[in-house]
Formats: C-alpha cells, structure tokens, sequence
C-alpha cells in the first residue's frame, strides 16, 4: 500500500490545527480562570450554569432590596431614639418641677430645658432620608410635615397623612419601611390622651407660669353613653345608654352650684355658679364650662372640656379649689365635683402646680411609652429583614461556589495539560519542517 505524501502532509496538518485548537482553548482558560467561555465548551454543564446565573441575580436583587429596606427602618428607628431620649429627659424634668421647694426661677429654667425638647421634637418630626419626610405617610410634598404654631410655640399642626410610606414583600410577608406619626407621637389618638408636642407645651407652660390645674380623673360619661345627658342642647349618644360614671344628684332647687376659691393677682376671690340639672358641659350658653369661664375674670380660673376624653379639665395660676354648694333656696347641695371626677373639692385638697405637674408626669409616661412601643415594633422589622438578609447572603454564596465549580479552571491541571500540549505541539511543528525538507528524490537515491 503505497501513501501519498499529501497525505501525510494533510495527516499532519489537521494533527497541528487540533493540537493548536487544544492549546488556543487551554491558554484561554488559564488566562480567563474560566473552563465555560461559550456554550460550545460544555453544552451539558451550560444549562445548569445559566439557571445558577438567574438565581444568582435574582438573590442579589432581593438581597439590596432587604438591605435597602433595613437602612430606611434603620433611620426610622434612629428618629425614635432620639424621640425617646427627649421624652426621658421631659421625664426627668417633670420630676424635679413636682416640687414646691423649687424657686420662681429654678421653674423658670426648667421650662427653657422643656421648651428646648419640644423643638427638638418637632426637627425629629421633619427627620429626612433620601429625600423623603420619615413620618410624612405617602406625602410627596417638599414642605415639613410637622409646623410650629406661634412664638413661643403653642401647638403644632401635621399636613402629613397616616398611610404606610414604602412597602417590601417577600415570600408573602409584607414589611412596611415605617411607621405612622400617630404611632411614633401619640398625634390624634384614639383615647383623647396628648401628643408628645402638647404635652411638652403643657409642662413648659405649667413650669414657667406657675399653672395649677384641677382634671377630671376618669371619664363623666361611660363608654357608650350620653355626652351632654337630658336637656339642650341635644344629648350626643356616644353608643349606647344615658348613664353617667357617677349618676348626677342636684340639689333640692334641682340644680348644680360650684364655689371656686382662686387668686387673682394675690388677690383670693369666691365665686359661685350655678346651672341646672340637665345643663350641657361644654362651652355653649347656658353650659358648666360657660358658667365657670364666666366668672374666670374673678377666680383666675377657667374650664375646657374634651369630648373625646370625656374629661374636664379646671386650670388657673397658683392655686384654687372648687367645693359643691346648694344653690339658692335649697337644702342641701349637688355632688357636681363627683359628676365631673374633679380632685379638689376641699382648701385641704386644692389644685396647685406641684399637683399639675405630677398629673402631666402620666402624660408624659404615656407617650414615652407610645415611642417606645413604634421602635419595638420597628425593631422587630429590622430584626426579622436582617435576618432574611443574611439567608439570601448564605444563598448567594452558597449558589455562587456551585457556579465557580462548573466554570472555574483547575489551574494545576490544565497548566499541566497546556505545557503537554505545547511540547507536542512543538515536536509536531519540528516533523513537519523535517518532512517538509524532504522530497521524493531523497527516498529513492
């Protein structure tokens, strides 16, 4: 059999391209640190590699999701703290203002540190991330949110609202990225009870004007009953029954009369007012609040009464005391103090600003308590993200080390293979020259 020297150049040749390919593919690999370059170099690991692919950046996407979400509760939750630290001080002020012994000025500066608490309560109310208002709800408006009223300041008025500002789903479970300004400062509750901004202007008020105040100590009506009782105006049923917490009893003329005995400029002055039975209590004609605030001129005195809280609330500078007598003709008085759930009903028992302050001491308590029950619920946020962000951590990485063995190169071995290959491939080269310098003359001399 004879063979062509074509042929064996054509033999060696395609010996040469294989070994080239082998050797183009092995540097390319060892210069990548990738044995997967192309679908070609290994079409049944490719298929698994892409999905590894997919989920990989699925995974991350969720995890900057996570994280993006634990650093906008993590602002919130810093804005509470701060909230916090100025309610434990309003706290620890109140406690040292519950005290007669303090002088006119100690008051006075203690009223300078509240004042200065409740305009740092406002700044956290405006607290910002990206760009956003923290306890604005889904306002999109450039302004604050939260706006002082008056100098000093008297109030505060929110043009935010109490929808949940940004939301993250993950398997099923829903994460608001927030909380409400109700949630976080007590604003508008349900049951009547101050803001954290009123109630820092009430302590600050009472502390620098010496405010005494008498409040009624639970609700006149029952849950459910009538707000103004029988008579004019037109009883306002709450939701159910006519009963009073404590039934009213006038006196034998059937009427209420209340003596107040307050001070006026150092003055002492003893007023009386009287109104009948089914007198309504708020403000309007003919009402206990219009007939105590009549004669305020006189007793220094006034009245205000809160539907929502079902409470009157009888304030006046240094001290006073309000006591039930029988109105004019009659045997016997009222129990109107009882009605009304007043404290001071004797000289022995009056209202004065050591009182006022240990009563705020509650409020105070209270919407601390309303701050801290927002960061728990924040906390727990924040807690159970981080954790699902260190999941998809451990999944991204556990994914990835399954990625990196189906495409990284084991450069020991295909250092070894690509320095075999090289060697062949350079013998091939040399019998290739050695053959190509031959010609057929040389076989047959």
């Amino acid at each position: 059999m004879r063979i062509a020297t074509s042929t064996i150049y054509a033999q060696q040749t395609a010996a040469i391209d294989d070994q080239t390919a082998q050797y183009a593919q092995l540097g390319n690999e060892l210069s990548s640190g990738k044995q997967l370059n192309a679908p070609s170099d290994d079409p049944q690991q490719i298929a698994e590699d892409l999905q590894l692919h997919v989920t990989i950046d699925t995974t991350t996407q969720q995890s900057t999701n996570v994280q993006n979400a634990v650093n906008e509760l993590t602002q919130t939750d810093s804005a509470l703290s701060s909230l916090t630290s100025v309610m434990q001080s309003a706290q620890t002020l109140a406690t040292q203002g519950a005290s007669d012994t303090l002088s006119a000025s100690q008051r006075t500066s203690l009223a300078d540190q509240v004042d200065q608490l409740l305009q740092q309560a406002i700044a956290i109310g405006n607290t910002q991330y990206d760009g956003k208002y923290v306890f604005a709800g889904t306002s999109t408006s450039a302004n604050p949110p939260v706006v002082e009223q008056g100098n000093p300041i008297s109030g505060v008025t929110f043009t935010g609202n109490e929808q949940a500002q940004g939301q993250l789903i993950y398997n099923d479970q829903q994460f608001a990225l927030s909380t409400t300004f109700q949630s976080a400062f007590n604003f508008n509750a349900a049951d009547g009870s101050p803001d954290v901004f009123q109630t820092l202007i009430n302590l600050r008020d009472t502390l620098q004007n010496d405010t005494a105040a008498d409040a009624s100590t639970q609700a006149i009506n029952q849950a459910g009953a009538v707000v103004y009782g029988a008579g004019s105006p037109a009883p306002t049923t709450l939701a159910a029954a006519n009963t009073f917490a404590t039934t009213p009893v006038p006196d034998s003329a059937g009427n209420f009369s209340l003596q107040i005995n307050g001070t006026v400029n150092g003055v002492q002055s003893v007023k009386t007012i009287t109104v009948p039975a089914n007198a309504p209590l708020d403000g309007g004609a003919g009402s206990v609040v219009g007939a105590i605030n009549a004669v305020s001129a006189q007793t220094g005195v006034t009245a205000t009464f809160d539907e929502s809280t079902q409470k009157i609330t009888l304030s006046g500078s240094g001290s006073f005391y309000v006591s039930d007598v029988a109105s004019p003709g009659a045997t016997g008085a009222g129990n109107l103090t009882a009605v009304l759930h007043l404290a001071s009903t004797t000289s022995s028992n009056q209202a004065d600003m050591v009182q006022n302050v240990s009563t705020q001491l509650g409020d105070v308590a209270n919407t601390l308590n309303v701050v801290l029950n927002a960061r728990s619920v924040i906390g727990s946020r924040i807690q159970t993200l981080s954790s699902i962000g260190d999941q998809l951590q451990t999944s991204i990485t556990d994914n990835t080390n399954v990625e990196s063995g189906i495409e990284d190169v084991d450069v020991a071995a295909a250092t070894s293979k690509f320095t075999a290959v090289q060697t062949a491939l350079q013998a091939a080269y040399d019998t290739t020259d050695r053959l190509e310098s031959k010609t057929l003359f040389d076989y047959l001399t």
